[in-house]
């Protein structure tokens, strides 16, 4: 530890400075100065610490207090430390302190006096000691989220599709969020993302909105991390900020009535029997899968006996959008490695037809898969065969409401629901992680005509 050399008093009022010798002589000098005297007595044990690194200055009122070391110690300054001095070239006061083994300066303001700009050092100083002192940083939230999303990508987090449904998440947040979205976060206030509220009710649905809040949540989580520390606390969390409910009403998605079933049946069993789609449409009608599953689906998936259809993995996309087969379902847990929606379908009579009806064909693509589109040499796209759903509905008229894949799997499964079977066995067939609410909540709507025939039971 250095040696106290002297200790000098200014009077910031005055600019009158006196030296002293030691610490007992300061206690004295300001014996009668109640707040100053205790202030020395509080920080007497930490004048010694802070001695051994060579810091001098402290202000207390309309004093400085310089404790001046015999000797500046080789060892190098930790945050929280620093000194002062006049910068003759700025014409200004300069406090010099060390943060993140770095030297930074502060300078003294136009609109300050020497006595504003020692108060406002010492209480960087302070805050640098407690542990509360952010560094001004020009991080944005767009960056932010950028860096998030690109690292949960290179961590195998988020795999094509994913990284790309949250890069459009985030292109939702620009849209609606331009007020603050390429401010530094350390200037974004509560009121900045209050106004953005009203862009995210009246441009997308609730599930959209629900995406970007989540980023949102992240962003301001990220920023106000310990490791991080741009800002003090996460404004999401703040209890006068509520998550908007959408403008836009949520289109339901209905299943099919009786007759439209019977009408979807009849088209593809006659008119559209040869269509390279029809087989496609029948399986994820008759499984209820995923469309990204069916069109995944290779002959090694089936058994020998043909009695099961493996289901393990689904078509999904890169992360420059293009079509690629992936390693596992919709429901793969990464974290656990666990594929809830893996699962075997029992092959009918109606789904052994189309089948062998597929291998028939003689599949000679790289990955054995069922339906392939052969012209172009590529996958089927879930798009595409929407597109001819939405074609032959239109030119069929087999149902007033819009006709695509997600709705069939939607009927599928509410017709198991209405045959009575378990809950749990429907959300096997499905692919849905077990005991989720996801059944019931969203793929599960009665049809009316099943409602009637259950009333009539009762009214009998």
């Amino acid at each position: 530890m250095n040696q106290l050399k002297e200790i000098l008093v200014e009077n910031l009022s005055t600019n009158e400075t006196i030296k002293l010798k030691n610490i007992e002589d300061l206690k004295s000098h300001f014996s009668n100065h109640i707040t100053v005297s205790n202030f020395i007595k509080f920080n007497e044990e930490r004048f010694n610490h802070i001695l051994e690194n060579s810091y001098n200055c402290y202000i207390i009122e309309n004093w400085q207090i310089s404790l001046i070391a015999k000797k500046v110690t080789k060892k190098k300054k930790g945050n929280g430390q620093g000194s002062t001095y006049f910068d003759n070239t700025r014409q200004c006061w300069v406090g010099q302190y060390i943060y993140n083994n770095k030297k930074k300066f502060i300078y003294q303001k136009k609109t300050e006096n020497k006595t504003q700009f020692l108060a406002r050092f010492n209480e960087l100083l302070v805050s640098m000691g407690n542990g509360t002192y952010i560094e001004k940083r020009n991080d944005t939230v767009k960056s932010i989220i950028e860096r998030h999303i690109n690292q949960k990508f290179e961590d195998g987090i988020t795999k094509g599709r994913a990284y790309k449904r949250d890069k459009q998440t985030l292109s939702a947040i620009e849209k609606c969020c331009d007020n603050f979205i390429t401010k530094p976060i350390q200037q974004v206030t509560l009121c900045d993302i209050q106004v953005s509220k009203e862009n995210m009710k009246n441009y997308y649905a609730q599930s959209v909105i629900n995406k970007m809040w989540l980023l949102l949540i992240k962003a301001f989580s990220i920023a106000s991390s310990p490791s991080v520390k741009l800002i003090p606390y996460n404004l999401m969390n703040d209890e006068n900020l509520k998550k908007p409910t959408s403008n836009k009403k949520t289109k339901k998605i209905l299943p099919l009535e009786v007759q439209e079933r019977e009408r979807l049946n009849w088209v593809l069993d006659n008119e559209e029997r040869n269509h390279k789609y029809r087989n496609i449409v029948k399986m994820e009608w008759i499984t209820g899968a995923r469309i990204g599953e069916i069109l995944a689906r290779s002959k090694n998936d089936i058994d020998k006996n043909k009695s099961t259809l493996h289901i393990h993995n689904t078509l999904t996309q890169d992360k420059e959008g293009h079509t690629i087969l992936g390693e596992h379902t919709k429901t793969y847990h990464k974290e656990t490695g666990i594929d809830e929606g893996e699962r075997y379908f029992p092959v009918s009579v109606e789904l052994k037809k189309i089948i062998d009806e597929q291998l028939s064909n003689k599949l000679t693509n790289i990955y054995n898969l069922l339906f392939w589109d052969y012209r172009k040499n590529t996958f089927i796209t879930p798009q595409e065969v929407n597109s001819w759903l939405k074609r032959i509905n239109k030119k069929y008229n087999i149902s007033e409401k819009s006709l695509h894949n997600h709705r069939l799997r939607h009927d599928r499964i509410t017709q198991w629901k209405e045959a009575g079977m378990d809950l749990s066995a429907i959300q096997y067939l499905a692919g849905h992680i077990e005991d989720s609410n996801i059944t019931d909540d969203v793929y599960i709507d009665i049809s009316k005509q099943y409602a009637f025939e259950q009333l009539k039971k009762v009214t009998k």
